[in-house]
């Protein structure tokens, strides 16, 4: 059977039921009551993906559509997503995604019973707001798509896959796309250039695995839909579209596809929105999609992501830390761990190094920089230091840090849709122990002693008195 979000969901099901709740009472969406569940959920320091069954469509009336957030809120799903042991969710999990992306699978394409188009709405029985429209925080724009939208290059043919923000305008058939993916962007302004509607369609659920492979950090010449099987272990199925047929190919086991239109040259207000940050990112003018056509499940799940929380650090940072992982090893090698820390909400990195001479660990951080362009602090640290303990990462800054030498300040460099105090501005920490100098070395207990002496061994057990 392909991989599908159903059947992942089912697996938690049956195999790991408490990394997934399940809501049966009728909720409603657009009126904040997902996110007010997750939230509270947070706050409790609970993090299962939540299924909510019985959910009301934008107008308020039952939507027969399933929803599925907080997904990634672990890495031990992230890892179970990977068919790999919850316990090696850490930097096994990290090189596993490294591993996956450099290994991409030719997708093959299907033209019959293709699951995403059991329901195919088109012409005027579109409306968008027929589906149960997420809104997320109070001083939102209005209810919003937040899962991956796709666009195909009209030179090279090649798709390209991130996750795009769509804002649901009041209108059946026509939505606000804020697009500020690199790659994207540079899709819909060729199609501009042409003066031609730029195709594109945005996908609402897929199996995790899929999910991941979008947020690999590949070049703009790498189809997407290799990477992703790469992600999943086998061929993504392909089906021609409903508006535009074999000339741009849909993933067939996704559970809602959006088709349509990105208008050329036309505007329209998006944002505020939750965003990554935890803050709301300002109002501005982005992308027009008119769309041309909603094909879906019969028994779909659509998937949400809640923004500003685990569910993206995770879902975002993961992959990343692969594709971090396979670029420093190439041009430096070296490196031990690489870790997008949930605290930095996607703007920091920490990287350990084995380091074998001065210089290398700002070398390091530099190169890591330029990697992603959402990256602003990048913080390198000697291998006995564990990135994924934040406590011991900040023992490493404060220990063997000279701020005259070792934190480099950058100025202007590139761009950033994040309003943050940093700007277009980066630092990089080199928190690595200096070795052209004498310097203090961090204590330890031998290894084969601590292996030998395991405290469930060792502390008597007290059993209650009779």
């Amino acid at each position: 059977m392909p991989k599908s979000l159903g059947q992942f969901v089912d697996m938690l099901k049956k195999a790991y039921p408490e990394e997934l709740s399940v809501v049966s009472r009728e909720i409603r969406p657009a009126q904040f009551e997902v996110t007010a569940l997750l939230e509270n959920l947070n706050t409790a320091k609970q993090f299962p993906a939540v299924l909510f069954n019985n959910t009301q469509n934008v107008h308020g009336k039952a939507s027969g559509i399933s929803i599925l957030s907080n997904l990634f809120a672990t890495r031990e799903r992230c890892a179970l997503a990977l068919d790999m042991p919850v316990e090696d969710c850490k930097m096994p999990l990290s090189l596993e995604v490294a591993r996956r992306e450099q290994l991409p699978v030719e997708p093959e394409i299907i033209n019959e019973q293709v699951p995403v188009q059991e329901v195919i709405i088109t012409g005027e029985a579109i409306d968008v707001a027929q589906l149960p429209i997420v809104r997320h925080y109070e001083m939102d724009l209005g209810p919003v798509l937040t899962m991956a939208c796709c666009m195909r290059d009209p030179d090279t043919g090649v798709y390209d896959i991130s996750f795009v923000k769509n804002f649901y305008k009041n209108k059946p058939d026509y939505m606000g796309v804020s697009i500020h993916s690199p790659h994207l962007e540079r899709i819909y302004r060729r199609y501009e250039e042409l003066g031609r509607r730029a195709p594109i369609i945005t996908i609402l659920g897929h199996h995790p695995a899929f999910c991941l492979g979008i947020n690999a950090l590949t070049s703009f010449e790498r189809d997407d839909y290799h990477t992703i099987g790469g992600f999943l272990g086998e061929r993504v199925r392909l089906a021609p579209s409903i508006t535009w047929g074999s000339d741009f190919l849909v993933p067939a086991d996704a559970e809602i596809i959006i088709e349509g239109e990105i208008l050329p040259g036309v505007r329209e207000v998006v944002d505020p929105f939750g965003e990554v940050l935890r803050d709301y990112q300002p109002q501005c003018l982005r992308q027009a999609m008119q769309v041309t056509a909603i094909t879906r499940r019969q028994k779909a799940i659509m998937q949400d992501i809640f923004t500003g929380h685990r569910d993206l650090w995770v879902f975002a940072g993961l992959p990343k830390e692969g594709s971090v992982y396979n670029t420093l090893q190439s041009k430096v090698g070296n490196i031990v761990a690489v870790h997008r820390p949930n605290s930095g909400a996607s703007l920091s990195c920490y990287i350990s190094i084995k380091k074998v001479k001065e210089g290398q660990g700002k070398l390091t951080g530099l190169i890591a920089l330029m990697e992603n362009w959402s990256f602003q602090v990048i913080v390198v640290v000697d291998d006995f230091v564990d990135v994924y303990d934040e406590e011991d990462v900040l023992w490493a800054i404060l220990m063997m840090t000279n701020p005259k030498r070792d934190v480099e300040f950058l100025k202007n460099v590139g761009s950033t849709v994040f309003a943050t105090e940093f700007s277009n501005n980066k630092v990089v920490i080199d928190a690595t122990r200096p070795l052209d100098k004498p310097f203090p070395t961090k204590f330890n207990i031998p290894t084969e002693v601590l292996e030998a002496i395991r405290p469930d061994e060792w502390i008597d057990k007290y059993e209650e008195e009779k």
